[in-house]
């Protein structure tokens, strides 16, 4: 073999030597980077701090409906035929205005014949009351007998009874001539009219409904627990179906009765006049106090673990800079985009906002400035 041929292989081998050494190198730190994925990378981070609070109110909504303070179904306490109806669906009316009346011709017979009887005994009244006047004379001078006097006392006694009774009669139907028409107990709106004129009805059928219009009410169906509170001075805003927040309604009554199948007590709102129509549904929010420390924190800084539990990420001082640790929280609160939670976080603690998707406990970040704090 050639010193040529010697001098080739040998650079052959060096260079061979050199390829394998390069490799080698380059396949240890290509693992050292997949083995230590924080050591090389610091995630950038925004964070919130930890603000404990000593409790948090429970925002609750409750639906119910306006009604009129008083509603009213008018109706005959006699039976009869309707002869007329003065009021139609809608009109406002007065309290005491007319709204209704029965064919009265047959009570008006009655008491004209009633007036006549009184007037005959009244004339009968007359004569027997100076007929008893002679008899009182003569038998003064003893030329009528005790009899004859006792007898046109007796008559006398005896027609006034029965006028007091004929004046009796005919005040009974003026009463009746009374019932025969409908006024309004209050003022307000006539919401129903159930029939109309020419139909006989007996005593007790309803004619028309009247509505209050100048105070409204609202009833709201609510958890004891909540009602309780509303009671004793929780806060609560009402909102009306098509004008939004109501201003100046008042707190009336909280029904001391569980109702049966929603198991919700009843709670009554005196309205501001012209602030709801009748049937409007009513919305009731409430700001129940509860009382439990706690932190407000973003919805997105809390994710699940495999066991259903929730945690957030920590920030925690490490030997080359900040780093990550889970703590675990319970949720106690929802409210939109932030949640009220306790759990092995303290006051000044600062956890990651958002984006803890990309993170790993143990994770190195960068703490990126803060947009702004979310406290309750």
């Amino acid at each position: 073999m050639s010193a040529r041929h010697k001098n080739i292989i040998k650079a052959a081998s060096i260079l061979a030597t050199i390829g394998l050494f390069s490799s080698l190198v380059a396949a240890r730190i290509t693992a050292q980077t997949i083995q230590e994925p924080g050591a090389s990378r610091a995630l950038p981070v925004r964070t919130t701090e930890v603000v404990l609070e000593q409790g948090y109110h429970a925002r609750r909504t409750f639906t119910g409906r306006a009604t009129p303070g008083r509603i009213s179904q008018v109706a005959f306490e006699l039976g009869g035929t309707v002869e007329a109806i003065h009021v139609d669906l809608g009109h406002h009316v007065n309290g005491g205005e007319k709204l209704a009346n029965l064919d009265t011709a047959r009570l008006k017979a009655q008491k004209a014949q009633l007036v006549a009887q009184r007037e005959e005994i009244s004339a009968r009244l007359d004569l027997a009351e100076r007929t008893l006047k002679r008899a009182k004379e003569t038998y003064s001078q003893g030329h009528a007998s005790a009899q004859r006097l006792d007898e046109a006392e007796a008559n006398a006694i005896s027609l006034r009874a029965n006028i007091k009774q004929l004046q009796a009669a005919i005040a009974a139907v003026d009463v009746d001539l009374g019932k025969s028409e409908i006024t309004a107990p209050f003022g307000g709106v006539i919401t129903a009219r159930l029939l109309d004129e020419g139909t006989v009805v007996a005593a007790g059928t309803r004619i028309l409904e009247v509505s209050e219009i100048d105070r409204m009410e609202a009833h709201i169906g609510m958890p004891p627990e909540y009602a309780e509170a509303v009671q004793n001075g929780a806060p609560v805003e009402l909102r009306g179906g098509r004008r939004g927040i109501i201003k100046g309604a008042s707190l009336r009554s909280v029904i001391p009765a569980i109702e049966g199948q929603t198991r919700t007590m009843k709670v009554t709102f005196n309205l501001p006049e012209d602030t709801a129509a009748r049937g409007e549904l009513i919305t009731a929010v409430v700001q129940d106090w509860q009382e439990m420390q706690g932190a407000w924190l973003p919805l997105r800084a809390l994710s699940s673990d495999v066991r259903g539990l929730w945690r957030v990420y920590k920030i925690v001082d490490g030997p080359d800079g900040p780093r990550v640790r889970f703590e675990n929280v319970q949720i106690l609160y929802t409210d939109a985009n932030r949640v009220f939670v306790t759990g092995t976080i303290s006051n000044g603690d600062r956890v990651i906002a958002d984006g803890i998707d990309r993170l790993a406990p143990g994770q190195r970040v960068t703490i990126l400035p803060a947009k702004s704090e979310t406290h309750g």
